[in-house]
């Protein structure tokens, strides 16, 4: 495909300009524009009802057989068939493209494309040396004419290879045609509703018109200095073959460092970046190798670094919504970019000021054009990561993985919730090793003993009464009083918080000190960060914290995230969650939960296994929630509740709940998204619990079979996570 563009736009060129004069190639532009629009419109209701893996293959067969009719034409009418084929290459090139990258889109996650496409890519530069050193030969040894059949071979292979790479995927259950499908208008619905889509469309056509600009100072030049004829060919035979080779060495070599390090948004700078300081370079140095240079460093940056994150910023866009308007954006813009182009040189032509030496205002106007992109890359970069997280709820709520209220539209299951949650020790797949104990010594209330009656028969001071209840060897005394109706008065505070340790009376200890949270936050954090204190009741003082929300809490549980113990850490991570969902107005300092994520990351690498929890509990449980919660690894859950307290919350929870599941595409999408919004340092680090080998291996997936089983993998999750439990 790319060995027919590179060498269809050297035949296109040479035949042109042996015909008509330089003068004439804004004219050429502007119809081949016109021209694109119909062929645009029909490939965007062709691909939004049918689908690219159907319509390309079609698409290639019909190009090679107009290629070898405008060949036969040529004999007899060379001026028309130069300007047929030069529509031809503006109607079928870039749709071509365009359609190819749509299947290879729908056929990766956002975080698998960004390895394949790469290589992809680098198949795609290989294929245009081809084509520019075939471009080259036939003009030596033939004429440019000649060449029209050698594409028409191209496009042969072409439909062959598209309709091999169909069939090699799975069967295709495409999202149903509906009559919105087969309306051209679809397309430009999507690009007023979507500002993300329509950033795109001004990049591209800000590209194209600078684009246009440099390619016909190039072309002025050349004519100027070879003339017109088979020398013409060989020249942009040769000069499209190093930049081939140029595009070759580029994305190979720096494509997946250039998406890694600079992002999708920086990779797609690096184009008119090159614009901008070629084309100053050129307005310094005049001549054909000065703007040989800009321009052909631009065309190498636009087929490598610039390709490979542009079809990637399409990667979480909903399929449906892409398959209208992709082919507008890249075709129908690109068009409009030519169209724009020509008629700013015929604006330059009519007020002559080409006659300024080597075209000074045509560059000048290209600088300030590459300039202006940079602006939409940049919205476009922040614009990413927000389409990642809507793409990511949307599938989550299609999938019922978020309890959505109707009437409020807010998301009501977080990552905070610890009242009325069942915790069961999912990583060891045990029960708790306290748990039969604390069974054992649950017993039911009984009347209070003779002697009991009698010790109480005395006047004594309530509170009195009350301390030496808590302190009585009776269970069912002291869960007498624990449980009264009267809050725990100060004085009776530190006796409650020593019952934190026993695991026959902790749950009630817990209810009742939550009723004084209020007034004994110095208390209760004395006791977390106390390193003397029993472990069990650090743990479990949390509990309590987490209950009141206030600034206080939120700076001692803060600190409890530095404890030796990964229980007390987990816990207090847990009731840290749960105050920033009661007050959303208490936020800690980023920099200490990215602090305290990295710290337990560099803990668990140095630990060979996960540690195991001690504590179940069981009040008002609601297996099939936590079951949704349920990860190989438990640290993996304390450290995704971290990053909660300072990342979107929503997309960060469906993206723990993604991880889980079996769906590839979802998985894919959760990756890049965390790959995205993760801070540096933590990124790096937290990809050891997030991809293995089973990861960078797994065959992808094609999104119709995707968006078939995205509606079934609720229940699926469910299912499994229960099943699980239960055997367990």
């Amino acid at each position: 495909m790319i060995a027919f563009q590179i060498g269809g736009k050297a035949a296109r060129d040479a035949l042109f300009l042996s015909n008509f004069p330089v003068t004439a190639l804004p004219g050429a532009l502007v119809l081949a524009a016109l021209v694109s629009v119909v062929s645009v419109i029909i490939a965007s209701k062709a691909m939004g009802a049918r689908g690219p893996r159907t319509v390309v293959p079609y698409a290639f067969g019909v190009s090679s057989i107009l290629l070898l009719v405008e060949w036969s034409v040529s004999g007899m009418a060379p001026r028309a068939a130069a300007v047929l084929f030069y529509l031809h290459m503006a109607s079928f090139g870039a749709v071509l493209i365009s359609g190819f990258w749509s299947m290879i889109s729908e056929s990766f996650d956002p975080r698998t494309a960004k390895i394949q496409v790469g290589r992809i890519a680098s198949a795609g530069t290989a294929g245009g040396i081809i084509g520019g050193v075939l471009a080259e030969r036939t003009g030596a040894l033939f004429s440019a004419t000649a060449m029209l059949p050698v594409l028409a071979a191209l496009h042969i292979i072409c439909t062959l290879l598209s309709i091999h790479l169909r069939r090699s995927l799975p069967a295709s259950t495409a999202q149903p045609a509906t009559p919105e499908s087969f309306t051209a208008i679809s397309g430009f619905k999507v690009l007023s509703n979507a500002a993300y889509v329509r950033n795109l469309a001004y990049l591209v056509l800000l590209g194209t018109v600078a684009e246009n600009l440099l390619d016909y100072v190039l072309k002025t030049q050349a004519t100027m200095t070879y003339g017109r004829g088979d020398e013409l060919i060989r020249f942009f035979g040769l000069f499209y073959t190093v930049v081939s080779l140029l595009t070759f060495v580029v994305q190979w070599v720096f494509s997946r460092y250039s998406l890694e390090h600079l992002g999708l948004a920086g990779s797609i700078s690096t184009m008119p970046l090159m614009v901008v300081f070629g084309g100053l370079a050129s307005l310094f140095m005049p001549g054909l190798s000065s703007i040989g240079f800009a321009k052909g460093g631009e065309s190498v940056l636009r087929s490598s670094l610039f390709r490979s994150g542009y079809e990637l910023l399409y990667a979480p866009v909903p399929t449906h919504d892409k398959r209208a308007a992709k082919t507008i954006v890249d075709v129908g813009f690109d068009r409009l970019g030519d169209a724009v182009g020509g008629g700013v040189i015929r604006g330059v032509l009519a007020l002559n000021l080409a006659v300024a030496p080597n075209n000074r205002v045509l560059i000048i106007v290209a600088v300030a054009l590459a300039a202006s992109s940079l602006i939409f890359a940049r919205k476009i970069r922040t614009s990413y990561v927000s389409v990642l997280e809507k793409s990511l709820v949307e599938q989550a709520q299609g999938l019922d993985l978020l309890h959505v209220d109707e009437k409020r539209g807010t998301v009501l299951l977080t990552l905070g919730t610890i009242e009325g949650i069942q915790f069961t020790n999912i990583q060891t797949r045990q029960p708790p090793v306290d748990a039969k104990r604390k069974r054992d010594s649950a017993q039911p209330q009984e009347t209070l003993s003779a002697s009991a009656f009698d010790e109480r028969s005395a006047p004594v001071d309530p509170l009195m009464r009350r301390l030496a209840d808590l302190r009585s060897s009776d269970s069912a005394v002291v869960r007498n009083a624990l449980s009264g109706a009267e809050p725990l008065d100060p004085l009776l505070i530190p006796s409650v918080i020593r019952l934190l340790a026993r695991d026959d009376f902790s749950d009630d200890a817990v209810r009742g000190l939550r009723k004084v949270a209020a007034t004994a936050v110095g208390q209760f954090t004395d006791a977390l960060l106390n390193p003397d204190q029993d472990f069990a009741i650090r743990r479990r003082i949390a509990r309590v914290l987490g209950s009141y929300p206030s600034e206080r809490t939120l700076d001692a549980l803060l600190r409890g995230l530095g404890d030796a113990r990964f229980e007390v850490r987990f816990y207090c991570g847990r009731a840290l969650s749960n105050i920033c969902t009661l007050n959303e107005s208490l936020r800690p300092d980023p920099s200490r939960v990215f602090e305290a994520a990295l710290a337990e990351i560099r803990i668990a690498e140095r630990l060979s296994e996960p540690p195991r929890m001690l504590d179940s509990y069981e009040e008002n449980a609601d297996v099939a929630a936590e079951a949704l919660w349920s990860s190989t690894d438990i640290r993996l859950e304390h450290v995704f509740r971290l990053l909660s307290l300072s990342l979107p919350r929503e997309p960060l929870h469906v993206a723990f709940q993604a991880l889980h599941t079996e769906n590839t595409y979802l998985r894919g999408t959760a990756l890049e998204y965390l790959d995205s919004v993760l801070p540096a340092g933590v990124r790096e680090h937290i990809w050891q619990f997030l991809e293995g080998p089973a990861v960078r291996s797994a065959p992808p997936k094609p999104a119709d079979v995707v968006l078939r089983n995205l509606m079934k993998s609720r229940s699926r999750i469910e299912q499994s996570a229960i099943s699980r439990s239960r055997a367990d």
